[in-house]
């Protein structure tokens, strides 16, 4: 192999690398953010009584199957003006 090879393949290594240890502190930060917001959650969950699950796992299926849908119907009701 050549010097240049080498050269070329470092500054290659060296650019990925910059952007990928960038892209692992930004998902460091942004997973500390995402637990200090979620264990409060969790915790708060854990006070709700046993019949509650089923309300909260049929809104959180209506949502995935039809989440668009509400979001375009409640967009056009906010932007409809008498």
């Amino acid at each position: 192999m050549s010097n240049q090879k080498i050269r070329s393949a470092w500054s290659a290594a060296k650019k990925s690398a910059k952007r990928e240890l960038g892209l692992f502190v930004f998902m460091m930060v942004f997973g500390l953010c995402v637990v200090a917001v979620a264990l409060p959650v969790i915790y708060l969950a854990s006070f709700l009584p046993d019949w509650t699950w089923w309300i909260w796992v049929a809104a959180c299926l209506a949502w995935f199957l039809f989440g668009e849908t509400i979001s375009v119907a409640v967009q056009a009701y906010r932007e409809e003006r008498p």
